[in-house]
């Protein structure tokens, strides 16, 4: 596996300070046969402008200034965040700060951390009764226990930086692996694009070339957009053979939504409202199959888009009935607009366009 860079932060002028420092400086020894590890103890300028280059960020203390700075930058980031408190945040020591002008900044911060370490028991107990974060891990400190050694405790920290690296790997898909993974979708579920031979080269070429983490990545992905199938159908086709990963044995924190399960319903509408049904009723005949398969996978997908959050696998489905399915276009064109939907209809296409390459023959123009 590649080396993912780490940095781990413990501001000098914390009052924990002297407690973290034997703690740290050990763990940072110990992590640098599988992560390139930045140790710092202040907050400069080039600090915050080279931050992107982290897989993960280890914060050790809280209410230290630039702990909060270092916070907000790595969530603007979306880079993975891990907190040990070192006891801030026992009730003794929460009190103190309960009232300041900047609580609800760092009730924030802490809300948002991919994990947040305990070290014992007690404040485990006293953490979870704030019911400020529930990825809570309790890995002990061997500085103030003998019952656990650095090297278990390097080991676990290790695995929690994984766990929390794999269930963020939405924010750390790059443009390009994201146009590659769609370019291969398409491959999957539209066996004419084979016949765009440069663009088939390119996927072909590119995926030789991924590291295993990124293999990890986009498989993590896929699989979480439920597209994983989608995939593996178009890397089949370019005889492409992917690594071996089981990626429901990895371990990882569950998605921060739900996603609806299967496909994109076509022939029934999710929203149970009476006006909607009406509506398609009155703006659609029977006999117009294709056009009403269409129009209600955009209520369902407009739906969706409301009220969570979409899968891709919903905008392929979306995709392939445009390409294999007969309609009149002109009658979709104003069946949508009836409906309300003429500029949500107008952004996916765009979307398709962009994502999933969708032929130019194929969009639907809404400005008819």
């Amino acid at each position: 596996m590649d080396k993912q860079h780490l940095l781990i932060f413990l501001p000098s002028g914390s009052a924990n300070y002297a407690l973290g420092q034997a703690y740290v400086s050990k763990l940072q020894a110990m992590l640098t046969q599988d992560y390139e590890v930045t140790c710092l103890h202040s907050l400069a300028r080039s600090t915050l402008s080279a931050l992107g280059d982290y897989d993960v960020i280890h914060v050790f203390t809280l209410w230290h200034r630039s702990v909060l700075h270092l916070l907000h930058k790595a969530y603007s980031l979306h880079i993975p965040v891990v907190i040990t408190p070192l006891g801030d945040l026992q009730p003794w020591v929460y009190a103190q700060h309960q009232h300041s002008y900047e609580w609800l900044k760092w009730k924030r911060v802490i809300t948002k951390a991919s994990a947040v370490q305990v070290c014992g028991k007690l404040e485990e107990h006293s953490f979870q009764q704030l019911h400020l974060n529930d990825r809570t891990v309790l890995i002990k400190n061997p500085i103030l226990t003998s019952l656990v050694t650095f090297e278990s405790v390097a080991q676990a920290t290790g695995k929690l930086y994984r766990k929390v690296i794999d269930s963020n790997v939405r924010f750390s898909i790059t443009e390009e692996i994201y146009a590659l993974l769609c370019g291969t979708i398409q491959l999957g579920v539209d066996d004419f694009m084979l016949r765009d031979h440069e663009q088939c080269r390119k996927l072909s070429q590119h995926w030789p070339q991924l590291t295993n983490e990124q293999w990890r990545k986009i498989l993590i992905y896929a699989t979480d957009e439920h597209v994983d199938d989608y995939l593996s159908q178009g890397l089949e086709r370019l005889s492409i053979s992917k690594p071996e990963l089981n990626v429901h044995d990895i371990d990882k924190y569950p998605l921060p939504w739900k996603y609806a399960e299967g496909d994109l319903p076509s022939d029934t509408l999710i929203p149970h409202s009476i006006l909607v049904r009406s509506k398609l009723s009155e703006n659609i005949d029977k006999n117009e199959v294709g056009e009403r398969k269409l129009v209600i996978e955009m209520i369902n997908l407009h739906h969706e888009t409301e009220n969570g959050h979409v899968p891709l696998r919903h905008l392929v489905n979306v995709y392939t009935t445009l390409r294999f399915t007969s309609m009149d276009e002109d009658r979709v064109v104003d069946i949508l607009k009836a409906m309300g939907l003429a500029d949500f209809a107008q952004k996916i296409m765009k979307k398709l366009q962009k994502t999933l390459r969708l032929p130019d023959g194929y969009v639907i123009n809404m400005k008819h």
